[in-house]
C-alpha cells in the first residue's frame, strides 16, 4: 500500500504530460530491444547451421562440440519463433559421437 501511495505521490508531482513522455520513451526502448533481439538471434541461427554443416560434412561430433552447441541451441531457442534448428539438433543428437582425445589420433 505504502508503495502504491508513493507512485500516486511521483505521479501528481510529475503530471500527466511528463508520465506519458516517460511512457513512450520506455515503449520505443522496448522496440529497440525487440530489434537487437531479432538480430542477435539471426546471427546464432547462422553460426549453428554453420556448425551444424561442419560436423555432417565430418560424420561426427566431439562430445565438447555437442555440449557447446546444445548450449547455443537452447539459448538461440529461448528467443522464441524458431523452429529452423529443431530437425538439425536431432540429427546432432543421434550423430555418431566421440571424444576429443580420440581426434589427436
Amino acid at each position: 500500500m505504502e508503495i502504491f501511495r508513493n507512485v500516486l505521490t511521483w505521479a501528481s508531482a510529475l503530471g500527466l504530460p511528463t508520465i506519458l513522455a516517460i511512457l513512450i520513451w520506455c515503449i520505443k526502448q522496448g522496440q529497440k530491444v525487440a530489434i537487437l533481439m531479432s538480430a542477435q538471434q539471426a546471427q546464432m541461427r547462422t553460426k549453428l547451421l554453420e556448425l551444424y554443416h561442419k560436423y555432417q560434412k565430418r560424420g561426427y561430433i566431439t562430445e565438447e562440440e555437442l555440449e557447446d552447441w546444445e548450449n547455443q541451441y537452447q539459448a538461440y531457442h529461448s528467443l522464441g519463433k524458431n523452429g529452423v534448428l529443431d530437425s538439425r539438433r536431432e540429427r546432432l543428437l543421434n550423430m555418431k559421437t566421440i571424444e576429443e582425445s580420440e581426434v589427436t589420433q
